[in-house]
């Protein structure tokens, strides 16, 4: 299998898992950046059951927003998220839109999502928050998002959903598993009566030993045997 072949296998895999975790909904999207090149995968808009996205159903976008090819079906609408931090995050090689659902309450309530538990500690770097509930339609919006997101993993888009970016598909995936498991921690102890987030030094202790390149194939590969096509 070509290396592109195999980064629009994980963007199907990487959309089959989102959504089997229930954090993508029927209108969030994945991107993947061929290394070296101005091409991403993105997945397809919401009239594709994700419980069976397969490569062929890619769409493939240069990052100046050019389509190179249409698989058929809809486009994601808010595409300009994924071409937009491409550009500004070349180091971003995956980028996610989620609709999680515990993440964006707290962006609702006007939360900020701190880290609360050790596989969340990677949250220490901040989690900022565009605000703004629309959809991501407009050049000017894709970069104001951007903007917001700067140099973090995530960033939460208030009344929405939320942005995630890694260095690879794998990577962006555990940052999204743990955002929202986070978030749905952070919110159980807010009704509890509070939640007690972890101090600088605990987070960074903790995500030296937990946000960890070793581990991001593991929990990978853990959810993919969950989702797997025949």
């Amino acid at each position: 299998m070509s290396d592109e072949a195999m980064l629009r296998e994980k963007a199907a895999t990487l959309t089959r898992m989102l959504n089997f975790q229930g954090t993508i909904g029927m209108f969030g999207h994945v991107s993947v950046r061929v290394p070296g090149t101005d091409k991403c995968f993105i997945s397809p808009g919401a009239s594709t059951d994700k419980t069976v996205v397969r490569p062929e159903h890619m769409f493939v976008y240069n990052i100046d927003g050019t389509i190179i090819e249409h698989p058929g079906g809809l486009i994601p609408l808010e595409w300009r998220i994924h071409t937009q931090i491409h550009r500004d995050r070349p180091d971003a090689m995956c980028v996610v839109h989620l609709h999680a659902p515990y993440a964006r309450a707290l962006g609702i309530a006007a939360k900020e999502i701190r880290p609360v538990f050790l596989h969340g500690s990677f949250l220490c770097t901040g989690v900022p928050t565009w605000n703004n509930p629309r959809l991501v339609v407009n050049d000017a919006q894709a970069a104001d998002l951007s903007h917001t997101l700067g140099q973090h993993r995530c960033a939460q888009m208030r009344g929405h959903g939320s942005v995630v970016v890694g260095a690879s598909a794998e990577e962006a995936f555990f940052a999204c598993t743990f955002l929202e498991e986070n978030a749905q921690i952070q919110l159980q102890a807010e009704i509890m009566g509070g939640a007690i987030p972890l101090s600088e030094d605990e987070a960074r202790d903790c995500a030296e030993g937990t946000f960890n390149p070793r581990l991001f194939p593991l929990v990978w590969t853990y959810y993919e045997r969950k989702v797997k096509l025949d």
